[in-house]
């Protein structure tokens, strides 16, 4: 899709009469991550919603009418009683949305390859690139620990945020 040679830009092509247009996007150092964060939006999204949604169905309505009927605002309702009943799901999503980030090599491989100018490269895609392409495994096998590292301080930052937040509702 984002090929200058592509369906997309031929489509262009004929809809502006512009035989030379040439799609851009992806060799632009300026403009490379925006459409790499539209597919990651794409990909990841739907998953979100789904978790949220079935988790904001399981809220007890009863819940939601009393504070209603007591005068509570939409607003209030959905500071102190809608996300401290999602709090646990707040947390599941933030430790997917990290790990999720963190294995991102796949699409950036695909799309980019680390281009333009090694602009687009994320960790795993720069330890691929280090241990496969240019045989420097030391280098490769350092930035695979280092993500580890990354990931276990992310988690366990996540966790003390939670037990931080628990002690201050309790």
């Amino acid at each position: 899709m984002f090929s200058p040679i592509g369906v997309v830009p031929r489509i262009i092509q004929s809809i502006t009469n512009n035989p030379d247009y040439s799609m851009t996007i992806m060799n632009s150092k300026q403009l490379a991550m925006i459409p790499i964060g539209f597919v990651l939006l794409w990909v990841y999204t739907g998953t979100y919603l789904i978790i949220f949604l079935a988790n904001l169905q399981n809220i007890d309505p009863n819940i939601i009418e009393a504070a209603q009927i007591d005068g509570a605002t939409d607003s209030q309702i959905f500071i102190k009683i809608i996300v401290p009943q999602l709090y646990g799901v707040i947390v599941l999503t933030s430790i997917l949305a990290i790990s999720g980030s963190l294995k991102s090599f796949d699409l950036l491989f695909a799309m980019t390859g680390g281009g333009p100018a090694y602009y687009t490269n994320l960790l795993a895609l720069y330890m691929y690139q280090k241990s496969f392409i240019f045989y420097d495994y030391g280098v490769g096998s350092a930035v695979s620990t280092v993500m580890v590292f990354l990931s276990i301080v992310l988690v366990t930052l996540i966790r003390f945020v939670r037990r931080k937040v628990e002690t201050m509702e309790a």
